[in-house]
């Protein structure tokens, strides 16, 4: 844990770049709990978790996520409702999401998570500047329960004090979703570039890393503080656990009203999250990828669009979107 941590912003292995992706997107759609990205401590190896689901295990293979078949004219575009972190029971897939993968002739993430440019893209963006630290910016008393926090995760301080409060907040939440047994290495995107490479198929990306995380950076300074207290609260909050085994025992039974109710609460939390960030990070980023997944549909080719499943559920969710721009969409 602490090697990795202390690593969160040097360039490291491929492999190493590619986790960190990972957990942006984990912590960034965890729409149970208040946050987005950062540093995780578990790395579980990508390879010998590409497992199809047989033919005839369509009964025995539990289903995972929310599958939906959309279609303009002859074309057809899988969506996929992912979950940024996991377990190691969640795999393989059910037989209907693998014959849609298979059936596809590329994988677009929200991130294209092999781009070499990541790594530096989140020392740029989340971390400070040469000179300028955690703990000169932030009041003694907030860096004083942050120092509480750091002891608790076993988080380095001379790691978290680079952490601009907005990147250290995603940490902490993501260490505690951890802690609860959840874990990036096992999120479902992980496991579809596995598939995606045992496959040969080409993966891209609906957005950069950039884009995800000026969500956050763009914050004034004193958003970000009150972000981090925010985590700070939610963390010694015994129902953060309670939230938290709702959103993935909705993705592990796929039922999509669970997401959606779960995606109702966060909406109606008081805190700067729910306020400041919810609509740009879950409604307007909707709008964006809705437009570029129609125009992957009307391609022509078959393709499988895997995003975060809260994106997809709701009013203003992306399957409502495409609806409304004249495709017909269908759940599997």
């Amino acid at each position: 844990m602490r090697a990795l941590l202390e690593s969160v912003f040097r360039r490291r292995t491929p492999l190493a770049a590619l986790l960190r992706a990972a957990v942006a997107i984990a912590a960034a759609l965890l729409l149970a709990l208040p946050g987005s990205a950062a540093a995780q401590a578990t790395v579980a190896p990508v390879q010998g978790r590409s497992q199809l689901a047989r033919e005839g295990d369509a009964e025995v293979v539990p289903r995972r996520g929310i599958l939906y078949e959309v279609k303009s004219g002859p074309a057809t575009l899988y969506l996929f409702g992912t979950l940024h972190v996991g377990k190691p029971d969640f795999y393989p897939l059910d037989a209907r999401t693998n014959r849609a993968f298979a059936a596809s002739s590329a994988l677009y993430l929200e991130l294209n998570l092999a781009e070499a440019s990541l790594a530096q893209t989140a020392t740029e963006l989340a971390a400070y500047p040469q000179g300028s630290s955690l703990d000169r910016a932030l009041p003694p008393a907030l860096m004083a329960r942050v120092d509480a926090a750091l002891v608790r995760y076993q988080v380095p301080r001379d790691a978290a004090v680079r952490m601009k409060p907005w990147m250290l907040g995603q940490t902490l939440l993501l260490l505690e979703a951890a802690r609860s047994g959840y874990s990036p290495a096992f999120a479902t995107e992980i496991h579809l570039l596995g598939l995606a490479a045992a496959q040969a198929k080409e993966v891209r990306g609906l957005e950069t890393l950039a884009e995800q995380f000026a969500i956050f950076d763009q914050m004034p300074e004193a958003g970000q503080q009150r972000f981090l207290a925010d985590v700070l609260d939610a963390l010694d909050d015994p129902r953060l656990r309670t939230h938290l085994d709702a959103l993935v025992g909705a993705w592990a039974n796929a039922d999509a009203r669970g997401l959606e109710d779960e995606l109702a609460r966060e909406r109606a939390e008081g805190t700067t999250f729910a306020r400041d960030v919810l609509p740009r990070l879950v409604d307007a980023r909707n709008r964006t990828m809705a437009d570029k997944i129609a125009e992957i549909a009307r391609s022509g080719q078959t393709t499988f669009v895997a995003v975060g499943a809260l994106h997809l559920v709701g009013a203003e969710g992306i399957v409502a979107l495409l609806r409304a721009r004249g495709f017909t969409v269908r759940a599997l």
